[in-house]
């Protein structure tokens, strides 16, 4: 059954296999709405002449965003916080899980950083399924 709607994961490349089992998770448990999680490892097209572009058309494509950031994301993961503003400027509803880091540390980092983030877009990922009951309101809300 192809996908009828789509969640953009954004992750830093250290959380390969976080991504992976959240990714897993979240096609599972939305599988009556046929949602597609997309992530970068498993489905980023090899021969992408321009990735920053079709990172930004999937963002675009997407119903919602979940973003999970964690110690790598602080480090220098410019193209999280890209894939974070995008989906800000699309209006895209974006969760944040905070996967070994904070909202303190994540907002300590000097540059990067969009100041829009707020706290309240956050949770610890160990809460991950909390989200799941607001994207499949989404999804159901958004229809085919």
């Amino acid at each position: 059954m192809p996908a009828s709607a789509q969640i953009f994961l954004s992750y830093s490349g250290d959380e390969g296999c976080e991504a992976s089992l959240l990714q897993f998770a979240m096609e599972t448990l939305l599988a009556e709405f046929g949602v597609k999680v997309w992530t970068y490892q498993r489905d980023q097209a090899n021969d992408t002449r321009s990735v920053a572009s079709s990172l930004k058309d999937q963002v675009k494509r997407s119903r919602a965003t979940v973003f999970l950031a964690s110690p790598s994301t602080v480090k220098g993961s410019a193209t999280q916080w890209m894939e974070l503003g995008y989906a800000d400027a699309f209006e895209i509803p974006t969760f944040v899980l905070l996967h070994r880091v904070t909202f303190a540390k994540l907002k300590s980092k000097d540059r990067g950083v969009p100041p829009f983030l707020t706290e309240g877009q956050c949770l610890p990922a160990v809460e991950w399924k909390r989200v799941v009951d607001d994207l499949r309101r989404i999804v159901s809300r958004n229809g085919s």
